[in-house]
């Protein structure tokens, strides 16, 4: 037992506070310029990870969006295990949007390594301009 809290709590260590750069697969008017993610557990029992992360979107054209209809687009291992999710702030810059949020998912009999494994947990980001256009902004990391 106590090893496999010292475990968990070597992961939480080390995956506290990671830092990702993102790259849009496609060269468009919205693309993710950047991506950092940090991860970390919930409570004393080890059985939820919270993954907090911020993305900034290039808008060099200024296009309009609809403010409720961003949404982060997860891979299915984490929706499989998916808790809660939430987007607290977005900030619309001139020629930048900003998405903040958590992801809470089970992590109950997982391993640091199951975890790692499953990396990048983000896809990208869907959203609806006012031209009512829904647009998958996809990226792949360095």
């Amino acid at each position: 037992m106590k090893k496999i809290l010292m475990l968990l709590v070597t992961l939480f260590l080390f995956a506290g506070c990671s830092n990702l750069t993102a790259k849009n697969e496609e060269n468009t008017d919205l693309r993710i310029a950047d991506i950092s993610t940090s991860i970390g557990g919930v409570g004393e029992t080890f059985e939820k990870q919270k993954l907090n992360y911020e993305i900034t979107i290039i808008n060099k054209k200024n296009i309009s969006i609809i403010d409720d209809s961003i949404e982060t687009v997860l891979i299915d291992w984490i929706n499989e295990k998916l808790i809660e999710q939430e987007i607290t702030e977005k900030r619309f810059d001139e020629d930048k949007i900003i998405v903040k949020g958590y992801v809470i998912f089970e992590s109950k009999d997982l391993t640091k390594k199951d975890i790692i494994e499953n990396e990048p947990f983000i896809n990208g980001i869907k959203i609806r301009t006012k031209n009512d256009e829904e647009v998958l902004i996809k990226h792949k990391f360095n």
